[in-house]
């Protein structure tokens, strides 16, 4: 079917102000936060209701059309269409809260909202969802449950997004819907339950990237707004000391919701006029109240204070209030960048920031190019965000920032990092998960006969 009649159907599933088909609207949407240039959709399509997301998935199956669904476009790891002539599934319009259900500590909400917007909307009745990325403006709950998200919340109860979601409702790649969770249960009295009846089907979704289908509800566990909040920073010699005092704290169970590390050659390069740096560690912590928090704060200034500084609550504070900006506001102090989010054991942080600091060194001298890194306290791992920076209006150092990025990307997962996040970055290192990935292209086979959603994600 030629590209102009399928723009034509698209129109009258949405109407005409809700299909793109101009070169830029098209050049933009080939591209996420990164220097990965995606193939070239025929249409960007953007729905404002289950219905429609169900007559799209029809259409694609009707005219063997990819669908890549979009919510923010803020990836950072390829989130970008792999195969010409497909259409893209906007799902910013979708971006209502549907519900807050106060007796079973839970709120759905359609995939496009922001965590932003949907903070304020909570806030005003004195809730908070548990977990939320750094780009919180712009991030949304849906793109950040299918990628596995993490961020703000993590710590000694949440690893990230899939723990706070209790089900969720899919568009199937068949158009068929489904709900997960209690809901399941037609009879079922609301989300409240995420293990109900047998196989756990709200994980199958989680980190699927679009592959399984367009995920057009979440239901997320919500808690009242703590009665109180701590900061602290301190400041370590040796990288092994800073990794042992996460590792402490980890054990010791204090409630941090976000415990930053920032090794002291990354400070070097981003604030060269402070030089040199410790290798500092942030800590938010929170607690139900003001008494409860001066108990565990005294216990983190006892654990983390063994080996490092104390350098006051200020930069932890300062943090915690720009948590949506501070990545914009300082990651990209020595130009564009491109990241690699890998998960590494909560017990072995030192050693692998040393490996990461030989590969940075590696980089420059075979690149040219300068690699920082920090990262952040994940349940039973830490989040080691390594980034590479570069030039994107020099062709030449954009090719190499490409090349450093798969260097890096199979040097890490040498040395036994996990990645997550996985977009087309990864596609092509999907192979050597064996098993698993054999698994995963068995179950997506099953769900999508007519392979209509996302090729080429995840290498599927």
């Amino acid at each position: 079917m030629e590209s102009a009649k399928k723009i034509e159907e698209l129109k009258g599933i949405v109407g005409a102000d809700n299909v793109l088909d101009s070169t830029p609207a098209m050049l933009t949407y080939t591209r996420d936060a990164t220097p990965l240039k995606g193939a070239i959709p025929i249409a960007v399509v953007r729905p404002n209701s289950t219905e429609e997301v169900q007559e799209i998935v029809r259409w694609a199956n009707k005219t063997k059309t990819p669908l890549y669904p979009r919510s923010g476009g803020t990836s950072l790891w390829g989130s970008v269409p792999a195969k010409n002539g497909g259409v893209i599934v906007d799902l910013a319009r979708m971006n209502r809260v549907i519900n807050i259900d106060e007796s079973t500590l839970s709120c759905i909400v359609e995939p496009g909202i922001t965590f932003s917007e949907l903070e304020a909307v909570l806030g005003k009745r004195g809730f908070r969802f548990l977990m939320a990325p750094e780009n919180g403006i712009s991030g949304t709950v849906g793109g950040n449950f299918v990628t596995h998200g993490t961020g703000w919340g993590a710590g000694p109860y949440f690893s990230n997004m899939g723990d706070t979601v209790i089900g969720c409702k899919v568009v199937l790649p068949t158009a068929e819907i489904i709900t997960t969770g209690s809901m399941a249960n037609p009879k079922a009295h609301g989300h409240f339950y995420r293990y109900a009846l047998a196989n756990d089907l709200t994980g199958l979704f989680c980190g699927s990237e679009g592959t399984l289908g367009i995920i057009v509800e979440v239901a997320l566990k919500i808690e009242e707004l703590p009665g109180a909040m701590g900061f602290a920073t301190f400041g370590y010699k040796d990288i092994e000391d800073a990794g042992k005092a996460i590792y402490a704290v980890r054990r010791s169970r204090i409630p941090t919701i976000y415990t930053y590390l920032s090794p002291g050659w990354t400070l070097d390069k981003l604030f060269p006029d402070k030089a040199p740096w410790l290798h500092t560690i942030k800590f938010v912590v929170e607690a139900n109240t003001q008494e409860e928090l001066k108990i565990e704060m005294e216990r983190l200034m006892k654990i983390a204070g063994e080996k490092g500084t104390y350098l006051g609550p200020d930069l932890s504070r300062d943090t915690w209030n720009e948590r949506y900006r501070w990545v914009g506001l300082f990651g990209y102090k020595l130009g564009m960048r491109v990241i690699l989010p890998m998960h590494v054991p909560v017990g072995e942080i030192g050693q692998y920031y040393k490996a990461i600091e030989k590969l940075a060194k590696e980089v420059k001298e075979n690149f040219g190019l300068t690699v920082g890194a920090g990262g952040f306290l994940c349940d039973r791992s830490l989040v080691a965000v390594v980034v590479t920076y570069f030039d994107p209006s020099n062709t030449a150092e954009v090719e190499k920032a490409l090349k450093a990025w798969n260097f890096l990307k199979t040097s890490l997962m040498e040395i036994g990092a996990c990645p997550y996040r996985m977009g087309t970055l990864w596609a092509d290192q999907m192979h050597k998960f064996g098993e698993y990935y054999t698994l995963l292209k068995k179950i997506k086979s099953v769900i999508d006969p007519n392979g209509i959603m996302a090729p080429g994600i995840l290498g599927l």
